[in-house]
C-alpha cells in the first residue's frame, strides 16, 4: 500500500515530473515549435495592440489550452505506443481523437484570434 499523505516534498518531487513532462513535451514533438510561434505571435499582438485586461484572459487561455491539448495528445501517442507499436486500429482511434482535439481547439484558438486581432489589424492597414 503506498503511502498518501501530503509532504512538502512529495509535491516538489511532482513539480520536478510536470517539468520533466513539459521538456518532454518541448524536445520530443516538432509541432510545439508552431506552438511557440503562435505563442509569441499571440502575445506580442497582444501587447502591440494594448489588450485589455479581458482580451490579455482570452489569449492566455486559449494558448494555455492549445498547449494543454498538445500535451495531452502526445501523452496518449506514447501511452498507445507503449502497448504495442503494431497498427490496431482502436490504438489508431484513439491516436486519431487525441490528434482532432488539437485541432479542435487550435481552430477555436485562431477564430478567437481573428475576432480579437482581426480589427486591429484591418485598421492599421488602412481598411
Amino acid at each position: 500500500m503506498s503511502d498518501t499523505r501530503f509532504t512538502l516534498a512529495g509535491r516538489l518531487k511532482a513539480f520536478t515530473y510536470a517539468l520533466r513532462g513539459i521538456k518532454f513535451l518541448w524536445q520530443g514533438e516538432p509541432t510545439t515549435r508552431f506552438h511557440l510561434a503562435g505563442t509569441v505571435l499571440a502575445l506580442g499582438g497582444a501587447w502591440y495592440f494594448d489588450f485589455a485586461t479581458w482580451e490579455w484572459a482570452f489569449v492566455i487561455a486559449f494558448i494555455g489550452l492549445v498547449w494543454f491539448a498538445e500535451g495531452v495528445n502526445s501523452a496518449v501517442e506514447r501511452a498507445c505506443d507503449a502497448i504495442t507499436l503494431e497498427r490496431d486500429p482502436l490504438i489508431g482511434r484513439a491516436k486519431d481523437l487525441a490528434a482532432g482535439a488539437v485541432l479542435i481547439i487550435s481552430m477555436t484558438a485562431l477564430a478567437v484570434a481573428l475576432l480579437l486581432y482581426g480589427p486591429r489589424v484591418v485598421a492599421l492597414l488602412g481598411g
